[in-house]
């Protein structure tokens, strides 16, 4: 150890004042062949390939991976202090360890792992499966890349709300590219489709132009299933876990994510791991309910490796409430109508997901404090008691409303079931397993108040939030009995927290009158068809009477627009655009007539 420890200072001294040249060098190296990586990685995903094409993209990635593996050894053996280096960038170092831990087995001792572990369960796709899990190894590379260059994004002169907005168009567009390549579609797709579904899914709605089941490949699914993720808990939730992860994080993240979670600034550096891992936490445990319930039961597929793509783009799709499947008809295919077990799972994902981030902290928090029901915090009490309200009344209404209609010819276990999933499922996530086209038009305005209010702040869901919705209800109260302020759970109301409220909900109704006015201007279809498709797209919910498909391009456009309104909320965006005005002085009152 000391005969090393001096041939590394020796060779320090000899090359010290070249350090900080070395250094710049591998940076702009690792951006260079990031991209150049990154680039190949799509081409080989997105374009036919041969096996000359395939060979030369596998060794474009094996070298990447040496390089930063190369580029690691090197900022850790000429750091000042080597070992606290490597201790403090512990997962990096491990990614490098089980890179060169592959290349000597398969190169060194020609020894393939996958083709031994693989021998013994499925021998089928040994070169595709390693060749995404080298390609896993680099994306994990490359994020680490992204957390060491986070603090770019402090330097941009843009508002947290801008900085949002822009983030989900970025997301969108990327989204839409790589849609848009041959391998992502059976026999390609349209540019607006590409934009509609790539929207749908980066903003968690579900609502689809095209049939997902026969236009996209797996490719395509996988795609999907990524921008859901992304779209779900926002690809700034992502840079701020990096950031926090690798370099303390950034002061602009925090006010992002602020903005987004509507949570003190104080806690969201730590709060965004919990985001990550309640995340990733809630979804693993679905994935896993549905992979071993599948494999079990071999109703969908004899391969682990099928059951597997299924339960993570059915645990994903569920928790972020986008209400997407590659399943023929959904979630009227008869895997998902006939098993109680699953439908009970996505419930529990779904629930899970729109109650909020922030009520997950402060029951996670609460339970292992022990804490009783009064000492939770205001808005976790309003968001469990009002979402269970919302599913009661939902469920109720629809039984009754739909017993002889959707529902005729169930026993009534089915009619229970269909009734409780739909009053869950209209809110946040679109998911559906009766006919919605073929629903009591009284139901249909029913659920269309339901998909305006959406889910709870800080979640995966839309709408103007069921807090919104429940503060909206009290300040009705405390105006129409001649309160002088608004009360909740023993609590004064701000009345800036109310006038947010009523704007919330102006914006809204604002938003779904223009875009059905608009919509009926111009597309053939009845008025609460129209309406029912644009309150499902900008409550995020995905819910359709059946009419999306046969939109206009300006109205698919139109479409586009509330769904993305929908997701970053509306106020979000007229903050991010204006410039908000600070009195110094107060005018003389008036009184006016209401």
């Amino acid at each position: 150890m000391n005969l090393f420890r001096k041939i590394r200072e020796s060779i320090k001294l000899l090359i010290w004042d070249y350090i900080p040249l070395v250094k710049s060098v591998l940076g702009k190296l690792s951006l260079l062949i990031s991209a150049i990586t990154i680039g190949v990685i799509i081409y080989y995903h997105g374009f036919p390939q041969t096996v000359f094409s395939s060979q030369i993209c596998s060794y474009v990635i094996q070298i990447s991976l040496l390089f930063f593996s190369f580029k690691y050894c090197a900022l850790a053996f000429f750091n000042v202090h080597t070992f606290r280096y490597i201790r403090s960038h512990k997962f990096e170092g491990l990614i490098v360890f089980g890179i060169l831990f592959w290349f000597t087995m398969t190169y060194i001792c020609k020894f393939n792992l996958m083709e031994y572990f693989f021998d013994v369960h499925d021998s089928r796709h040994i070169s595709e499966i390693m060749l995404i899990l080298v390609q896993l190894y680099f994306f994990l590379t490359i994020f680490i890349e992204i957390s060491h260059i986070g603090d770019f994004l402090g330097k941009i002169k843009i508002k947290p709300g801008g900085l949002l907005v822009l983030s989900f168009l970025i997301l969108i567009s990327i989204g839409t590219l790589l849609l848009m390549m041959p391998e992502m579609t059976v026999s390609g797709i349209s540019f607006i489709d590409a934009v509609f579904t790539s929207t749908s899914a980066c903003c968690v709605t579900g609502l689809t132009s095209v049939d997902t089941a026969t236009v996209f490949t797996s490719k395509g699914w996988f795609v999907l299933m990524l921008l859901i993720q992304l779209g779900g808990i926002n690809i700034i939730c992502f840079a701020s876990f990096l950031s926090n992860f690798y370099s303390g994080g950034s002061l602009r993240y925090q006010s992002v994510l602020k903005e987004m979670l509507d949570t003190s600034l104080e806690g969201t550096r730590s709060f965004t791991l919990e985001i990550v891992s309640f995340t990733f936490g809630f979804e693993l445990i679905g994935f896993l309910l549905l992979f071993v319930y599948l494999n079990m039961t071999g109703d969908y597929s004899a391969s682990w490796l099928d059951n597997a793509f299924l339960s993570a783009f059915h645990a994903i799709s569920s928790f972020n409430n986008a209400g997407f499947s590659f399943l023929p008809n959904a979630m009227m295919h008869s895997l998902i109508l006939n098993s109680y077990y699953i439908q009970t799972v996505t419930i529990l994902l779904i629930v899970s997901g729109g109650i909020g981030f922030l009520t997950i902290h402060d029951l996670v928090f609460s339970i292992y404090k022990r804490r009783k029901w009064h000492n939770l915090h205001t808005t976790t009490r309003v968001v469990l008691k009002m979402t269970g309200i919302l599913i009661a009344i939902g469920a109720v209404s629809f039984f009754i409303l739909e017993y002889n209609n959707v529902c005729k010819g169930m026993n009534l276990v089915d009619r229970i079931y269909a009734s409780v999933f739909s009053s869950i499922t209209c809110r946040t996530a679109g998911y559906n397993t009766v006919d919605f086209g073929a629903i009591h038009i009284s139901t249909l305005l029913l659920i269309v108040v339901f998909m305006v209010i959406g889910a709870a702040p800080g979640s995966t869901g839309g709408g103007i939030k069921v807090t919104t919705f429940y503060l909206l209800l009290k300040a009705a109260v405390a105006t129409i009995t001649g309160k002088q302020q608004v009360t909740m759970c023993n609590r004064a109301i701000p009345f800036n927290v109310v006038n947010k409220a009523y704007a919330t909900l102006l914006f809204a109704i604002a938003v779904i009158f223009i875009g059905t006015f608009i919509l009926t201007l111009t597309e053939p279809f009845d008025l609460e068809d129209i309406l029912f498709e644009v309150a499902s797209a900008f409550g995020t919910t995905g819910l359709s009477a059946g009419i999306t498909p046969y939109l206009s391009v300006f109205a698919k456009s139109i479409i586009i627009t509330i769904m993305y309104l929908g997701r970053i909320t509306v106020l979000t965006f007229a903050f991010s655009i204006t410039r908000r005005a600070f009195a110094r002085y107060s005018l003389a009152r008036t009184d006016m007539g209401i």
